[in-house]
């Protein structure tokens, strides 16, 4: 029995690599790009920093677009536009370094050869202690290296593909060409109308006032300034995919049976209800066990509060996430892949849509780097599966909205006193509640995409 259940999970985690293998060599290497901007870099280096990282800003982008469109030259592509920018990028913050905390010059006194050992050494200290962005930009160029020694033999290939795709031979290959146009912006370049956006409301009355506007120091704006970003990545992502994907939104979007809204309630506020209630459990048995009557026992509503009704309106940037993901993505990912193989590919693409924010001012060390990176992705697929199977059974992304927008509230104002590993047991719960679901509850064919021949995008499949 957990021989049988070992090789299904081997299966299926073989099914959703790519069907080169080499190619999660290229994508990680992507991705420490995309997460190298926003790490520590080099101290006291000013601007030589902003100058340095858009060029490593730009390979991140372009290795996307590479793994969806190579062209004729894939490696003269990948030598182009990766390897080139980064390499630029890094000599300039090198070089703004070396320029401001470099060894003084050196007194006509000086023999050459002592200038020369003096410089060595300093440089050879300096690139003893790379900073994580240094380094993470260097080994993405290490992996990405590697798959283009592959390519270059002919033992890797491109484009990123899947194996065994559920799509017909008859699928409209404009619409998919739309949707791989969609993922590449959502997952490299979805931060350009989030800059401009802060440009507009921020910079340019900064710059014709020289102070902050007011609003801008309100409580309410980083409440509300998700909401206009939001809106308009799913105003971006709508005029991708054109006139079928606005049909394809416009579906999802309806009003579903009560039990649906509920059930999307009940889930997360039960989920953090089971860590308070256990946490005042065990720390009440530990006072009983090591300090009665020692100190007063822990109080019960001490574990209990309510959030902040402000927090209520990270629903609309919830919706919209939804609307994009399991509105116009989850549909067409599982008439393609399958069922849970659509599902956990929707869940990555939603991570690596976080990935450029989460990482944006993020000063960690590399071991911090690589737990949020995980932690991302665990979050995403496990919180992805639930959503799924909501808006699958109700046939709307609302209930899943309602669920997503929860589940933020009590992250950002969370029950009881914080321990380590909290989150990381939020999300598990929220993985063993998608088990749950689809083990005992299991999404009906006529209603699964890849079995029932919907329409999707405006269109009979297959």
């Amino acid at each position: 029995m957990r021989g049988s259940l070992l090789k299904r999970i081997a299966e299926f985690l073989r099914s959703v690599i790519p069907a080169d293998p080499f190619q999660l060599l290229f994508l990680a290497g992507v991705a420490c790009l995309v997460v190298a901007h926003g790490l520590r870099w080099w101290h006291g280096i000013g601007p030589f920093a902003a100058l340095g990282v858009f060029p490593i800003i730009f390979a991140g982008a372009a290795g996307y677009f590479i793994c969806f469109w190579p062209g004729n030259h894939p490696i003269r592509r990948i030598l182009g536009l990766v390897f080139l920018p980064t390499i630029v990028g890094l000599g300039i913050m090198f070089g703004g370094f070396a320029y401001l905390n470099g060894p003084s010059s050196s007194s006509v006194l000086e023999s050459t050869g002592s200038v020369l050992v003096h410089r060595s050494h300093w440089a050879q200290t300096m690139l003893g202690k790379l900073p994580p962005g240094v380094q993470f930009s260097l080994i993405g160029l290490l992996l990405i290296a590697i798959f283009t020694s592959r390519l270059a033999f002919g033992i890797a290939t491109l484009p990123l593909t899947l194996s065994g795709s559920h799509a017909s031979q008859a699928e409209d290959f404009e619409s998919w060409q739309r949707l791989q146009l969609l993922i590449w912006f959502l997952v490299s370049l979805v931060f350009l109308p989030v800059a401009l956006l802060a440009f507009l409301t921020i910079g340019v009355p900064l710059f014709l006032t020289s102070r902050l506007p007011s609003f801008v120091q309100s409580d309410l704006f980083p409440r509300l300034s998700a909401i206009p970003e939001t809106l308009v990545i799913l105003g971006i992502a709508l005029c991708v995919m054109g006139r079928e994907g606005r049909k394809a939104v416009q579906n999802s979007i309806r009003l579903p049976d009560l039990r649906w809204p509920l059930l999307a309630l009940v889930f997360p506020i039960g989920i953090d209800v089971f860590i308070s209630a256990g946490q005042y459990i065990v720390d009440r048995a530990q006072w009983a066990a090591n300090d009665f009557g020692k100190f007063a026992p822990p109080q019960l509503g001490s574990y209990f509060h309510v959030p902040d009704i402000w927090l209520l309106l990270l629903f609309f940037a919830a919706f919209f996430e939804e609307v994009i993901f399991r509105g116009l993505l989850q549909t067409r990912f599982i008439h393609r892949y399958g069922l849970f193989r659509g599902i956990f590919l929707v869940g990555i693409v939603w991570a690596a849509f976080h990935f450029f924010s989460d990482f944006s001012f993020l000063r960690s060390t590399d071991q911090g780097v690589l737990a949020k990176l995980g932690n991302r992705i665990f979050m995403c697929l496990a919180l992805n599966f639930a959503l799924a199977w909501l808006t699958l059974r109700s046939q709307s992304v609302l209930p899943a909205a309602i669920a997503h927008t929860l589940y933020n509230v009590l992250v950002f104002s969370p029950n009881g006193p914080q321990f380590a590993g909290k989150g990381v047991l939020r999300v598990a719960l929220w993985a063993v509640l998608a088990y749950v679901l689809f083990r005992y509850w299991p999404v009906p064919p006529e209603v699964s995409p890849s079995e029932a021949g919907i329409r999707i995008f405006g269109r009979r499949s297959g």
